[in-house]
């Protein structure tokens, strides 16, 4: 099983929000999306991490939809703090299986693992949350011990830059710590926000922030390092390999952008 994780396209239709985002964003979005069209093998699923839009706006999930339109593989998206609830449930209700409630929580299946997409925007604020509903829903998912993707856009785990720690997932962190903690099957954790791709060992889950092909963020582990800049370096994006015979592998692909 493949899929690709990509995050933090800051897609706008007219004029971007954040300053840091790159003129060209849309253009830099359909390179990637050709080349994930193209691979070989062809990806069972892609999982995109938020911030899909730099503003929300009909117009901008319109041009999203028709940048992701030649993936011919299920697409799956959780939103980050730059998109809108209602956005982005109406570009994509056809195609996502996203539950009744406010939030956009939902399950799905992709290959042999099941996908969990937790919702963690605070409105009109930076940093997430996971609400104690969210929590209660999650617990209740994981009380199924099956192999388990969790896609969410701001990371619950720390990246040991200060500046980056702040305005990641904030409510809810140390009750989905105790979740992760006690579920004992595969279970890879996918998020995005931070614009600079890592991984991290949390809770004994894999974890990995994508990068972001709007912008990247430089790396300051120094404690009293200013907020990061922005920094020009390459772009990928991540594979993930699943083979229940031997292992899981996660690869990246670098685009020219």
């Amino acid at each position: 099983m493949l899929i690709a994780h990509i995050s933090d396209m800051h897609v706008f239709a007219d004029a971007p929000e954040s300053a840091l985002v790159r003129l060209d964003a849309a253009q830099a979005a359909r390179k990637i999306v050709a080349d994930v069209a193209a691979h070989e093998p062809a990806f069972d699923a892609v999982v995109l991490t938020g911030d899909l839009a730099d503003g929300g706006s009909a117009a901008d999930y319109a041009l999203i939809r028709d940048i992701l339109a030649p993936l011919q593989m299920p697409v799956f998206a959780v939103p980050g703090n730059h998109d809108t609830r209602a956005g982005l449930r109406a570009a994509f209700a056809g195609t996502m299986p996203f539950g009744p409630g406010p939030t956009l929580d939902y399950e799905a299946q992709v290959g042999g693992m099941r996908l969990l997409a937790l919702d963690t925007l605070v409105e009109g604020h930076v940093h997430g949350a996971l609400t104690p509903a969210q929590i209660d829903w999650l617990a209740g998912r994981l009380a199924v011990q099956v192999p388990t993707i969790i896609a969410m856009h701001h990371p619950p785990f720390p990246s040991g830059v200060p500046t980056f720690d702040t305005m990641a997932l904030v409510d809810g962190r140390a009750e989905m710590g105790r979740l992760v903690a006690d579920f004992h099957a595969p279970l890879v954790i996918l998020t995005g926000h931070i614009h600079r791709p890592f991984h991290a060992l949390w809770q004994g889950a894999l974890c990995q922030v994508g990068g972001g092909p709007a912008f990247q963020q430089a790396l300051d582990l120094r404690p009293d390092a200013p907020e990061p800049a922005r920094v020009d370096e390459p772009y990928a994006y991540f594979i993930v390999h699943q083979d229940p015979q031997t292992a899981m592998v996660i690869h990246k692909r670098y685009v020219a952008l």
